[in-house]
C-alpha cells in the first residue's frame, strides 16, 4: 500500500481519537491525546476507551456540630483511560475525588420560640451595636452594617440574638419556624429575655431588624421553632 495513504490512515485515527476525547468533555485533550500516535504505517491502532470512576472521601471535623448538613467540599468527576491493543495503558484525564464533610462536634437541635427585635428596641443601644465582636473582632452596628452577616464558612447570614452561655458568639444555626422557608442565623446578640428563658430549660431566640418598623407584618413567634446548630461559635 503506498506510504502517503498509510501516513493518511494514521492522521485520521488521532483525529477520531480526539474527536472522541472533546465529546466526553475531557478537558485539555489535545496536549493528552499528542501521545497516542500510530507509529506504526504498516497496519492499523486499536484503542479501547475505559472510565476511572471517581471515589468518595469523607473529611470529619470537630468544630461542626454532629448535627450540622453534611458539606460537599470538592465535586467529584470521572477520570479516563485508553488501553492500546498491545495491553498498554495511559490515563488521559485523573479522577476527582468527591469529598464530604462531616461534623463530629456536639449535637444540638431544639425546639424554641422566635421572635424579632429591631435595633431600635426598649434597652438596644442607641447605635445599635450587638453584642458580640465579628470572628475578626470588630464591633457590628445593625443601623450601620445591616442584618446579615458576611460569613466565611456559610456566606450571607441572618443576625439572630441568644444565650451567649448556651449559644456561643459565632454558633451557625439552621432556623425552621413552620411559617418561612428555613433560613442561617448567626448568633451576634443576646438579651434578657433569651438569658432568662435558657437557665429556665427553655430555648428563646430573636431575630434581628434594623428598626422595630421592619416587623410589622412578619409571620414569626412560632412557640414550635426549629433550631438545628450547625457550628458551635467562630
Amino acid at each position: 500500500m503506498d506510504i502517503y495513504l498509510l501516513k493518511l490512515i494514521g492522521s485520521w485515527l488521532s483525529v477520531l481519537v480526539v474527536s472522541l476525547t472533546s465529546f466526553l468533555g475531557i478537558d485539555d485533550y489535545k496536549e493528552k491525546a499528542s501521545n497516542l500516535e500510530n507509529t506504526s504505517y504498516t497496519k492499523t491502532v486499536s484503542v479501547e476507551n475505559k472510565i476511572i470512576p471517581y471515589q468518595i472521601k469523607y473529611v470529619y471535623n470537630p468544630d461542626k456540630a454532629s448535627t450540622a448538613d453534611y458539606e460537599v467540599l470538592v465535586e467529584g468527576e470521572d477520570g479516563i483511560n485508553y488501553t492500546y491493543e498491545n495491553g498498554i495503558t495511559k490515563v488521559l484525564k485523573e479522577p476527582v475525588n468527591k469529598v464530604i464533610e462531616i461534623g463530629t462536634g456536639r449535637a444540638g437541635e431544639y425546639v424554641g420560640r422566635l421572635t424579632n427585635y429591631g435595633g431600635d428596641c426598649l434597652g438596644c443601644s442607641k447605635t445599635a451595636v450587638v453584642a458580640c465582636r465579628t470572628k475578626n473582632g470588630k464591633s457590628w452596628s445593625l443601623f450601620k452594617n445591616g442584618i446579615y452577616y458576611p460569613d466565611d464558612e456559610y456566606g450571607k447570614v441572618r443576625i439572630i440574638a441568644a444565650d451567649l452561655g448556651g449559644f456561643p458568639c459565632g454558633t451557625i444555626i439552621r432556623i425552621d419556624d413552620g411559617r418561612n422557608a428555613p433560613f442561617l442565623g448567626v448568633v451576634l446578640d443576646t438579651g434578657g429575655t433569651m438569658r432568662k428563658s435558657y437557665k429556665n430549660g427553655y430555648i428563646w431566640m430573636d431575630l434581628a431588624y434594623q428598626y422595630q418598623a421592619d416587623i410589622k407584618g412578619q409571620k414569626t413567634g412560632s412557640k414550635n421553632t426549629k433550631f438545628k446548630v450547625q457550628r458551635w461559635g467562630w
